[in-house]
């Protein structure tokens, strides 16, 4: 009982560290000032905000979630629980995900975000709340429901990163979409060509591409270790059935 006391120490720790990183993360999305790179990159810094919250905070902290406290809680909170399976069902996760993403860079909603710090905190707390939805399916958080097989979750990857990808895609390529009133100084702004190109490649290369290579190499290696750890599983009690049928009689 001591080993195994002493072995799950550093595991506990391990998922301790990325529940506090997560966090950490999102804290520092939600605190960069606007103009840390000057006025010229704004949307840029926006797009940043944009990747950390809902791409990057999210996996962490549902990572470093304990499971079996976590249902628990929702065991006391049925209502709660059914909410959750319902909104990372894969398809409506993915509606909700992409829809957000798409409804907050319309040029009139951006104008608005953009001029307003209030409405900005909000639509950051929006990225974090959709991204932890999001990556639910990713990360076996069903709340009831059955997992989804390997070949369900890259669906749902694809399915799920082509629309930011377009997006992203499009901001790169399209002229200068967006102007905003700052009121801290009170001047009137316009997103450069090189901003918006900028913060279309961010979508586009780190939120698009090396998100769908990096989580698809995990899923397979996970996959990949499943399928060894089930053979080797089936080889022991093989070996262990040849033992008990060749033992001599007495």
């Amino acid at each position: 009982m001591m080993r195994a006391s002493v072995r799950e120490k550093p595991l506990m720790g391990k998922w301790t560290i990325l529940l506090l990183v997560g966090w950490l993360i999102a804290i520092v999305a939600f605190l960069i000032p606007m103009d840390i790179f000057g006025m010229s990159y704004m949307f840029s810094v926006h797009m940043s905000q944009h990747l950390l919250l809902s791409l990057v905070a999210p996996p962490l902290i549902l990572l470093g979630l304990h499971r079996e406290s976590l249902q628990n809680f929702l065991d006391r909170h049925s209502l709660l629980q059914r909410c959750l399976a319902l909104l990372t069902i894969p398809v409506v996760a993915s509606l909700i995900f992409n829809g957000n993403i798409w409804l907050w860079h319309a040029p009139v909603l951006m104008r608005a975000m953009m001029s307003s710090a209030f409405i900005h905190d909000a639509t950051n707390l929006l990225y974090l709340v959709t991204g932890f939805l999001f990556w639910c399916p990713l990360l076996g958080l069903t709340f009831g429901r059955k997992d989804l097989p390997l070949a369900g979750k890259l669906a749902y990857l694809f399915f799920s990163d082509m629309p930011m990808m377009l997006l992203g895609a499009g901001m790169t390529f399209s002229p200068p979409l967006y102007t905003f009133t700052m009121s801290n100084p009170a001047m009137q702004m316009a997103v450069s060509a090189t901003d918006q190109q900028l913060g279309g490649l961010l979508m586009w290369v780190v939120g698009g591409v090396f998100l769908l290579v990096v989580v698809t190499s995990v899923l397979f290696l996970r996959w990949m270790l499943q399928q060894e750890k089930a053979q080797q599983e089936k080889d022991r009690l093989l070996i262990e059935e040849e033992e008990q049928t060749s033992e001599p009689l007495v």
